[in-house]
């Protein structure tokens, strides 16, 4: 997929992905530029002007506990290293206990605010371990690479992809987000036969803006995205929207519109908050009586305009509520042939709408999946699918709009 950023080069404002050891997380760098990562402060001035996936080593602050600056690896050198020294045949000989680490907790906090690096420390854990001797080769990269995730000296500032970020949005915990795993939103994308210059009408609810970036990366200048929502607020929060670094020519080709405006309310109302008299007595001795608040319109006439004379190539609903009702109200917006896809955490909704779409005569090619993904580890020796993977990341009910036969 291609990305919409044109800047090659790190700027403040905007958002990166930092990598340290396979750990992944969103940031904004700001003109202070600081990252506050668990207990440890970075300053991260170095990367500003730098280019994307550029690898920096930590270097800790004389001075000051747990801050560090970063330095341009130049050396070739973008993790840590550690010489195991031989290994054990089998696992047979040690006790799974409390017992074989000498250092306690205190001990590596201790040694982690003193300004000790991560390649230090875990040499000292492997001092004082009294069975890393006696493990496996492959016993021992596990060991290693868990405490590498803890301690790593170097971490990488990538560009932002929907790849990178759909799989931190997955990974945080549900009700947060909608759980949309990359090959989910994969699907979506394939099944409304998204074309570059079309016009796309969405309903989302609790992806964070996933669907809306995921569009607006795919369309180019003539392609147009009509974002439907339901909130009291301005809009949902769009995070992987804002994550994506998007131009503010390609932000112009989404549209915002409230699904009240589609239903025709007028939803602008005049509220009363009337103070009481101890509340008066107070704030202030002038005889307050009421507050009037009004209320905003949230969609433009612009906006409404172009969905009210327009045609739409695809209708996608990704919400949590019930989706029968919504689908009904916005598959008239659709123009003829032209396919829908349904997202639901719950395969029981998407059933009903299933069995009351199949005797409508303007709806053919139901189908309704789940996609299964299973990763594999491919190493010498040992390849095999791996053992724990993560659960389903929904269901899609898909179809085209057609005319009515009679």
């Amino acid at each position: 997929m291609l990305n919409c950023s044109k800047t090659s080069h790190i700027n403040p404002g905007s958002y990166l992905i930092i990598n340290k050891n396979d750990t992944y997380l969103i940031h904004q760098i700001s003109n202070k530029a600081v990252l506050k990562l668990n207990r440890d402060t970075i300053d991260l001035k170095v990367a500003i002007g730098q280019p994307y996936s550029t690898t920096y080593k930590l270097e800790p602050v004389s001075e000051k506990k747990r801050h560090y600056t970063l330095v341009i690896c130049n050396n070739g050198l973008t993790k840590n290293q550690w010489s195991t020294n031989g290994c054990g045949i089998d696992n047979k000989l040690i006790t799974d206990d409390s017992t074989s680490q000498l250092l306690s907790s205190d001990d590596i906090i201790a040694l982690k605010d003193s300004g000790e690096t991560g390649q230090n420390i875990v040499e000292r854990l492997l001092e004082n371990s009294k069975t890393f001797q006696l493990k496996t080769e492959y016993a021992q990269e596990k060991y290693l690479k868990k405490k590498a995730k803890k301690y790593s000296d170097y971490l990488t500032i990538l560009r932002p992809t929907l790849r990178l970020i759909t799989d931190i949005l997955y990974k945080q915990v549900f009700p947060k987000t909608i759980p949309l795993r990359f090959d989910t939103l994969a699907q979506i994308l394939c099944r409304i036969s998204l074309d570059p210059s079309g016009k796309y009408l969405l309903f989302e609810n609790g992806s964070q803006g996933l669907l809306q970036a995921a569009f607006l990366n795919q369309l180019d200048d003539n392609g147009h995205l009509v974002h439907i929502f339901s909130s009291t607020t301005e809009q949902n929060p769009l995070k992987a929207v804002k994550c994506m670094n998007f131009s503010e020519e390609k932000l112009k080709q989404m549209s915002a519109i409230h699904i009240k405006e589609i239903l025709g309310i007028n939803y602008i109302e005049d509220s009363e908050n009337i103070l009481n008299t101890t509340e008066k007595k107070r704030k202030s001795d002038e005889a307050y009586t009421q507050v009037k608040k009004k209320q905003k319109p949230i969609s433009n006439l612009i906006d409404l305009d172009f969905i009210k004379f327009n045609k739409f190539d695809g209708l996608i609903v990704v919400c949590r509520e019930e989706p029968t009702e919504l689908i009904k109200i916005l598959l008239p917006y659709l123009s003829i042939s032209r396919p829908f896809v349904i997202y639901s955490m719950f395969r029981e909704l998407l059933v009903n709408i299933y069995a009351e779409f199949k005797i409508r005569k303007d709806i053919i090619f139901l189908r309704l999946t789940d996609s299964f993904l299973r990763g594999y580890q491919v190493l010498p020796d040992r390849t095999h699918p791996d053992v724990t993977m993560d659960n389903s990341s929904g269901y899609l009910l898909s179809g085209i709009f057609v005319e009515k036969s009679m």
